[in-house]
């Protein structure tokens, strides 16, 4: 065979082999684009939660001025021995090894049913041991093991009242990866999470739309929540009659930098009248609380005049939003002026 024919075939074959591989690529399916740690469990997260919220403990961790202005603010705070007990067990400290918790809670107000993620450094086998020795009560779903355990416990006493009674409460785990746990109130809600997962079951992220305003909020953000009220609210929201008349969903976001905090708080109502109607009162409201705030002199008060006037009140169609950046002095003043619980 001549080299000029020779030729002609290996320019051929490697424009058949080139077609063949881009016929596979054009069929097979897009690679899901890596999601942000902000929102990488929302999939995960049971689509019923009605609360949704997210937490950044690894980026928090890095704003040293914000940690001990909290431990300053705290004072003084013992573990307690079962944590100490625990810690000692499992090798798991979670102000050293937790990096991000996603939650959703759905079900009765009164008894909320709380199914979330954690994302971490976990010793497996050791978290496991300790559950044993709890007594763990150990299921399969889905090919993954759950673990739940009951413990005793007994509410703090309100003065007054008769001392409570001991209480049972109830956890459950299961570890989905390495480094994600799931976590529940019972083995139950562990499952919805596994199913989730697998795509057995929908997910806060099969909804396009949810997602989306999911994803926008918690962007930067180390702490966010969102609370569609339909679904899922809090029981003191509950009695607020005026409120779920007219919102729909209420959110929060929080952004730390070492400029101070930055928050985002949001109503989303049913229409734009509404919203109005709801700025005007925020404003009345914030105007009666600055002439309280103005007849104190106390550090406190002075401070949350300050931060008072930061807030800045816009409305989007059916949303109101109120946003303010607090600076660490400002802060400061807050936390270590703040008058004690029943002072």
């Amino acid at each position: 065979m001549s080299r000029a024919k020779q030729g002609v075939l290996l320019v051929g074959a490697l424009a058949l082999m080139a077609g063949v591989v881009y016929l596979a690529y054009r069929s097979a399916p897009p690679r899901p684009r890596p999601q942000p740690k902000a929102i990488a469990a929302l999939a995960w997260l049971p689509a019923e939660s009605g609360l949704v919220a997210g937490f950044d403990l690894e980026q928090l961790r890095g704003q040293a001025w914000l940690l001990a202005l909290l431990e300053e603010a705290g004072g003084e705070v013992e573990e307690g021995a079962e944590y100490r007990e625990f810690v000692e067990a499992t090798g798991f400290d979670y102000r050293r090894d937790l990096d991000r918790v996603w939650l959703g809670v759905f079900g009765a107000s009164e008894e909320p049913t709380v199914a979330g993620v954690a994302e971490g450094r976990f010793d497996r086998e050791r978290i496991l041991a300790y559950a044993r020795r709890q007594g763990a009560i150990q299921t399969l779903h889905g090919g993954v093991d759950i673990y739940e355990v009951q413990t005793e416990f007994r509410p703090p006493p309100i003065p007054g009242q008769p001392p409570p009674e001991t209480q049972v409460r109830t956890f459950a785990l299961a570890f989905l990866e390495e480094s994600y746990l799931a976590f529940g109130t019972d083995a139950a809600s562990v499952a919805r999470v596994v199913d989730c997962r697998e795509g057995r079951a929908p997910a806060v992220a099969s909804d396009a739309a949810r997602r989306a305003d999911l994803e926008r909020l918690a962007a930067g953000r180390q702490v966010w929540l969102v609370d569609e009220r339909e679904k899922w609210q809090p029981q003191f929201l509950r009695e607020q009659e005026w409120l779920g008349a007219e919102v729909v969903q209420l959110s929060l976001g929080l952004q730390v930098s070492p400029d101070g905090v930055e928050a985002e708080a949001a109503a989303r109502c049913r229409e734009p009248a509404q919203a109005g109607r709801l700025a005007n009162t925020l404003r009345l409201g914030a105007v009666v609380l600055s002439i309280v705030l103005r007849q104190e002199e106390d550090k406190f008060s002075q401070a949350a005049l300050d931060a008072l006037g930061r807030v800045e009140l816009t409305q989007e169609e059916s949303t109101l939003r109120a946003w303010v950046r607090l600076p660490p002095e400002l802060l400061t003043t807050l936390l270590s002026a703040a008058p004690l619980p029943g002072n």
